[in-house]
C-alpha cells in the first residue's frame, strides 16, 4: 500500500518515530480507505506524506509538532500551505472536537491530502506553473533533496515560483473553502461509514 512510502526523514516536521508507526498502524486498519487519497499538483505517493502530515497537525496541542528548520528552508511553499492550514477556522473547529476519535482524523487527514493536492494543481494552472505536475512525477517530490546539485537548484527555483503564486491564491478565498469541503466530506464520510463511533 501506499502509505508505507510515509518515513521519519519524509516528515516536514521533528517526528519520533512511534508517530509513523501509530498512523501506519491505522492505515493498516482503515486500508479500505486509502482511496480517497487521489492524484493532483503532486503523485498519489506524495500525496500520503501530505496525509501524514496534515494528521500530524491534527494531533492534539499537547503533541508539541515543531517544523523542521532545514526543510522549511527547501519546502517552503508547504511550510507557507501548512501554516495556513494550522490557521483557518474550518480546520481548528475540526481539530478541537472533543469526541473525535483517532479514526476520524486519520480520514479527515485523507480528505485534507486530496483537497490540498487538487488546490496545488489549480494554482500551479492558474499561475502558468503546470510544468511542475509532470516534474512531480518523475522525480519523488519529497526526495527532492536526493537529487544532484543541479536539481536541487531546479527544486528551489520551482519552490520559489510556487510560494509566489500559492501566497497570491492564499489571498482570495478559494483555499479556506477548499478545507471548508474536506472538513465537510470527512465529517459526513465518516458519519456514513463509522455511524456507530462518536465523532
Amino acid at each position: 500500500m501506499m502509505y508505507h512510502v510515509i518515513t521519519v526523514d519524509r516528515s516536514l516536521f521533528y517526528i519520533e518515530q512511534h508517530h509513523v508507526d501509530t498512523f501506519l498502524s491505522i492505515a493498516e486498519k482503515l486500508k479500505d480507505y486509502s482511496y480517497i487519497v487521489k492524484d493532483g499538483g503532486m503523485t498519489q505517493e506524495d500525496a500520503w506524506v501530505v496525509a501524514f502530515n496534515a494528521w500530524l497537525l491534527l494531533l492534539p496541542d499537547d503533541h508539541i509538532i515543531i517544523q523542521s528548520v532545514e526543510k522549511s528552508l527547501y519546502y517552503s511553499s508547504n511550510y507557507i500551505i501548512y501554516n495556513a492550514l494550522r490557521k483557518d477556522n474550518h480546520f481548528q473547529n475540526l481539530k478541537q472536537r472533543k469526541v473525535a476519535s483517532p479514526e476520524f482524523f486519520y480520514i479527515a487527514s485523507l480528505f485534507f491530502a486530496s483537497g490540498l493536492n487538487d488546490w496545488i494543481l489549480s494554482v500551479m494552472n492558474k499561475y502558468d506553473l503546470s510544468y511542475m505536475v509532470e516534474k512531480n512525477k518523475e522525480l519523488k517530490y519529497f526526495d527532492a533533496l536526493e537529487g544532484t546539485e543541479s536539481e536541487i537548484q531546479d527544486f528551489l527555483k520551482d519552490q520559489s515560483l510556487f510560494v509566489k503564486a500559492a501566497i497570491l491564491e492564499l489571498k482570495t478565498d478559494s483555499f479556506s473553502q477548499m478545507l471548508k469541503k474536506c472538513c465537510d466530506d470527512a465529517y459526513f464520510f465518516f458519519l456514513e461509514n463509522f455511524a456507530k463511533q462518536k465523532i
